[in-house]
């Protein structure tokens, strides 16, 4: 089973990856911008792809993985609200 974890490179994604990972062998496919995330938070593991994106273009970007997504976990927006409202 493939898993998309959005915002992955955070606090929250990373952590998450980490949690999956200990709890069964999931392909995970991150998806970060690295706006507020940082690859220090990449966990290293050979069922963990990371990749570089916008939200705004998941579907080019997961083009050839569309069938195999079987969970989401969409983490990557702003933080806060007020941001959202700044950058649309």
């Amino acid at each position: 089973m493939t898993i998309l974890v959005t915002g992955s490179a955070g606090f929250i994604g990373s952590n998450l990856i980490r949690f999956l990972l200990k709890r069964n062998n999931f392909n995970i496919i991150s998806i970060d911008n690295y706006t507020t995330g940082t690859i220090k938070n990449h966990v290293i593991n050979k069922n963990v792809k990371y990749i570089n994106g916008q939200n705004i273009d998941i579907s080019k970007i997961l083009r050839s993985y569309k069938n195999k997504i079987k969970i989401i976990y969409h983490f990557g927006e702003f933080s806060r609200i007020y941001q959202s409202f700044l950058k649309m």
